[in-house]
């Protein structure tokens, strides 16, 4: 069992310890508007679907648009994919609240930690960093120092999970309306700065698909933080 195998795991479990702790501290028995338990249970399958789809679709797309081989695996295409078919969903289902924010706090562990055993499995994962000059390049086995992007991605979830932890039982009622596009806001702009950083093809100058896929969020938590806007206040 590889590193990164181990330490994908324990970032499933963080993130499932994570979500059940944040869950039972608050009361939150189901993402809010679905009140039926077959809902729920059809809501699950329809996100995870759409993780999975979109974490292979999209990870081997970007593979394959950068001369690689092989599958690969995307957690900001399992994101982007979900939040569609999670809104495809909340639309024929008549549900207009946000549903999101029942997933954030394991959601942002699973990335946090997930992206630590992308840094231990250095070239392999081909989520490195290029070339940089900085005292904390991090030389993974070709001689060249390069950004550590994946740390990047981790401090920073790390930091979000905290402002969370300690905002949420000040303003339940703002993290419960808002609180997902937050999210979103956060990942997916971080994520279009690191991508910079990446050795990645260009799909539409200046940005890659990643990059693309970023902006396409970063349009969808805007306007929705500007629609729920309305109902918080």
């Amino acid at each position: 069992m590889t590193l990164h195998l181990i330490v994908d795991l324990l970032a499933l479990i963080s993130g499932v310890l994570m979500s059940i702790w944040f869950r039972r501290q608050y009361g939150l028995e189901r993402p809010r508007g679905i009140n039926q338990e077959a809902q729920h249970h059809y809501y699950l399958l329809v996100l995870l679907l759409g993780l999975v789809a979109g974490s292979l679709l999209l990870g081997t797309l970007n593979l394959r648009l950068s001369g690689q081989a092989g599958l690969a695996k995307s957690m900001l295409g399992g994101v982007f994919a979900a939040i569609v078919a999670a809104e495809i969903f909340k639309y024929f289902a008549g549900i207009r609240q946000s549903t999101g924010l029942y997933f954030v706090p394991g959601l942002v562990v699973l990335i946090a930690v997930g992206r630590i055993g992308c840094f231990f499995a250095g070239l392999d994962d081909f989520t490195y960093g290029i070339e940089t000059q900085l005292p904390w390049g991090v030389d993974f086995g070709d001689g060249l120092k390069r950004h550590p992007v994946q740390l990047y991605e981790t401090f920073v979830m790390f930091a979000f999970l905290g402002v969370l932890l300690i905002g949420y039982p000040k303003h339940p009622a703002f993290w419960q309306a808002q609180g997902f596009y937050v999210f979103v806001l956060v990942y997916a702009g971080q994520r279009l700065i690191w991508e910079f950083l990446k050795p990645y093809s260009i799909v539409l100058p200046p940005f890659n698909l990643f990059q693309l896929l970023c902006l396409g969020l970063l349009g969808y938590a805007v306007v929705m933080l500007l629609k729920t806007r309305k109902a918080y206040g």
